[in-house]
C-alpha cells in the first residue's frame, strides 16, 4: 500500500494497516444508502465497528520496539484522533503515552521538527 507506515520489520505497520482497513470498511458500509433497508445492515455495521475498535485497542496497547515504530504509532494515533474529532477514552490516551515513554527523547525531537 505505500505511504509512511511501510516497514518490513515493523510490528506497528501491520496493526496500522489492519485498523485502516477496518475503518475504510466501516466508512464504505455507512455510505451505502440502499443497504440501510437491508436486514443485514445493522449486524454488519456492529461487526465492522467492533473490528475497528479491536484493531485500535491492539494498536494502543502494543509497545513499539524501535523509535521508527514509535513515530509511526504516534503519528497514526494523532491523525486518527484528529479525523474522529475526539480523543476517545482517556484511558487510551494514557496507555498510548505510557507505551511511548521509552522513546520519549526521539519522539520529542521528531515533534519539534
Amino acid at each position: 500500500m505505500g505511504g509512511p507506515f511501510d516497514a518490513s520489520e515493523s510490528t506497528i505497520a501491520p496493526m496500522i494497516e489492519n485498523h485502516r482497513r477496518a475503518r475504510t470498511q466501516r466508512a464504505a458500509l455507512e455510505q451505502r444508502g440502499w443497504l440501510v433497508r437491508s436486514l443485514l445492515y445493522f449486524p454488519l455495521l456492529i461487526c465492522v465497528r467492533w473490528r475497528e475498535r479491536r484493531a485500535l485497542a491492539k494498536l494502543v496497547a502494543i509497545v513499539p520496539l524501535t523509535a521508527e515504530d514509535a513515530r509511526c504509532k504516534l503519528t497514526y494515533v494523532m491523525a486518527n484522533m484528529i479525523a474522529d474529532r475526539s480523543t476517545g477514552p482517556m484511558e487510551d490516551v494514557a496507555t498510548v503515552t505510557e507505551t511511548l515513554r521509552s522513546h520519549k527523547d526521539s519522539l520529542t525531537r521528531f515533534l519539534r521538527k
